[in-house]
Order: structure tokens, then C-alpha cells, then sequence
């Protein structure tokens, strides 16, 4: 059976580019000025589209939105350059790995895809209830995947004995929404103090003799500057800038 996501590409097979185009504009808005600021003309006008195109896909905001959360972890897993980058890693720690593999997403400029979700949470009053479900079963999905590397990281004598998995994964998901609201908020001169508490975080959670043979001091600055380097420059969804956008909601 298809899930919703396939579905919507099987519709409109030819139209793929234009889905893409929509999908990209659609999380730039939100991200950019909020779900109670974001409209399907405000989608449009970034993509460069008609709203017929956008009605040839979904028969409302939410109803992409829904769609887009159901296609986040997908295209987050199988992004090809994250994978080779977490290929390259040697870390023995699952833990340590996945967060790297994330943080490098972040880096090359694709938090939109891990942080649509994240920003939507920070909304309040969103009326459609089928959205928040998925909301929260988007969240405790990526809650139980670090909780799955964090058990085989304490199976393997890596986490300390005295740290909770739990305690880990809710520290994990807060991380990446400070990094989220350091994007938003283009506070740069944040970022490198962040992500050093956050490495003090994980190096009070894994074993002494862990942290002794593989150090985690800086391995999240260094993975970004690569990442950072390696990222291609890819066009704006719409050639209108944002302060143009902005003005034109006024």
C-alpha cells in the first residue's frame, strides 16, 4: 500500500520538478516567517507557480505540510552525500555517528529538511489535528531512533551506566532545536559555543575510557567546515530575495 507521500508523487509523475519546487518553497516560508504567516499565494509567489499547480498536488496548506513531514524522513536517510559522509566515520559509538550524520545536514545548508518539523513545533494553536499527530509521531519516531543507537552504545560499555538513554536523546533533541533557533535568528556568533556545550554534553555521557581513545572535543566544528566546503551552491527556490518577500506580505 502506498503511504501518503507516494501517493502524491504517483499523481503528477511528470510534474516531479515542479512538486520539488513546491516542497522547497513551502519550508522556506515556514521557516521563514511561521505557519500562521505562510499562505499557499505566499508558496507560490516564492516558487514562481500558479496556485493551480500547487492545487494539482494538495488541496491545502496542511494538507502539504502533511505530506512533507511524511517525506522529511526519507529524503533526510537517504541523502546521498550524508551517507558517504557518515561512511567516513570511525567512531565505534552509533550515537556519536548519527549525531554527526544530522549535524553535517545542518552544515551543507539542507536544515530545512531536518527542521520543518521543529519549527512547526515552536507554533502554537495549529487547528488541524491530523497535522499535530503527525507532528508527534514524527517526534517520537526520531526520539526512539536515538534511543536505539543510545541502548547499543550501553550494550557495547560505550555510554556510562549511570546515564539514562532517555535523559541523552531529550538532550539530543533540545541541541537541534537551539541549532534551529540559531538558524532562524542568524545568530552565527552562537554556533561554535553550541556546539562545544553540546560536545561537553556527549563526553559526560560516554565512558571515560570511550572519551580517552576517541576524543569529541571539536569533531562537530570540524565536520561543519567540511560540510560547509563541500556544499554545493543551489539556486533559490524563487529569484525574488527575502527582504523583497517580506515586503511584499505587507
Amino acid at each position: 500500500m502506498q503511504n501518503r507521500s507516494q501517493q502524491v508523487r504517483a499523481k503528477y509523475v511528470k510534474g516531479e520538478a515542479t512538486l520539488e519546487k513546491i516542497r522547497e518553497a513551502c519550508m522556506e516560508e515556514i521557516i521563514s516567517f511561521g505557519y500562521h504567516r505562510t499562505s499557499v499565494c505566499e508558496i507560490v509567489r516564492r516558487a514562481n507557480l500558479t496556485r493551480g499547480a500547487f492545487y494539482n498536488y494538495w488541496t491545502s496548506l496542511d494538507d502539504c505540510l502533511a505530506d512533507l513531514i511524511l517525506a522529511i524522513r526519507e529524503i533526510v536517510q537517504n541523502d546521498e552525500s550524508a551517507l558517504q559522509y557518515y561512511n567516513t566515520l570511525s567512531e565505534p559509538s552509533a550515537t556519536v555517528k548519527r549525531i554527526r550524520m544530522v549535524h553535517y545536514l545542518l552544515a551543507q545548508k539542507k536544515s530545512r529538511y531536518v527542521l520543518l518539523p521543529m519549527a512547526l513545533f515552536q507554533e502554537k494553536n495549529i487547528p488541524n489535528q491530523e497535522l499535530k499527530d503527525l507532528l508527534r509521531s514524527y517526534l517520537l519516531t526520531v526520539k526512539g531512533e536515538y534511543l536505539e543507537v543510545l541502548e547499543e552504545d550501553r550494550a557495547a560499555g560505550i555510554l556510562r551506566a549511570d546515564v539514562e538513554p532517555e535523559t541523552v536523546a531529550s538532550g539530543v533533541l533540545n541541541f537541534f532545536k537551539g541549532i534551529f533557533e540559531q538558524n532562524v535568528l542568524e545568530f552565527d556568533e552562537f554556533r561554535e559555543p553550541l556546539e562545544s556545550a553540546f560536545e561537553l554534553f556527549l563526553e559526560g555521557s560516554m565512558s571515560p575510557e570511550y572519551v580517552a581513545q576517541h576524543p569529541i572535543k571539536g569533531v562537530l566544528q570540524q565536520g561543519r567546515l567540511s560540510a560547509e566546503a563541500a556544499a554545493p551552491k543551489t539556486p533559490e527556490a524563487s529569484e525574488a530575495s527575502e527582504p523583497e518577500l517580506a515586503e511584499a506580505r505587507s
